[in-house]
């Protein structure tokens, strides 16, 4: 009995370290530069994934020093794929697609150079479809949000041609 509850302690101690210490995204999701908008995630979960990226100057999204609005969507459609990617980590990458954004509020333009925080709350989940609302903050300050739909294909990255 004593080892069983160490290993839900030790188990929780794990899981508080995962969700601590940032993770690099790369090995979880199909893009890679020029379009990568993800970094790392520090926490993610069934239901919520939070991301950090911080804007290089030369980002093919960046337009007179600032990420445009489809750097903001393709950041928040990158986290829910470092989501699945995670969830799933024992199977290969799947490639994913935007379904539909709806509800998209940019209230401000990040700099190259600054780092975002993105927070994704899956809102639910039917079959291949993911519907999550998202908040992108910078600096502490709310700068977008949005409700998406991402699909999720049966094909991985390996046998995509």
């Amino acid at each position: 009995m004593v080892c069983y509850f160490k290993k839900i302690l030790y188990f929780c101690i794990f899981i508080k370290y995962i969700n601590m210490t940032p993770i690099n995204a790369a090995p979880y999701i199909p893009q890679r530069p020029p379009v990568l908008m993800v970094d790392t995630f520090s926490e993610c979960d069934t239901s919520l994934i939070i991301t950090q990226f911080t804007i290089p100057e030369n980002h093919i999204f960046v337009q007179n020093g600032l990420l445009r609005s489809a750097g903001l969507v393709e950041n928040i459609a990158q986290t829910c794929a470092t989501r699945i990617g995670w969830l799933n980590r024992e199977k290969p990458v799947k490639i994913g697609v935007i379904g539909s954004v709806s509800n998209l509020e940019i209230l401000k333009f990040p700099a190259a150079g600054q780092t975002l925080i993105t927070r994704v709350d899956v809102l639910s989940e039917i079959f291949e479809a993911t519907i999550v609302h998202a908040e992108i903050k910078c600096e502490s300050e709310v700068i977008a949000h949005c409700d998406m739909k991402v699909f999720v294909s049966d094909q991985n990255v390996a046998t995509a041609s």
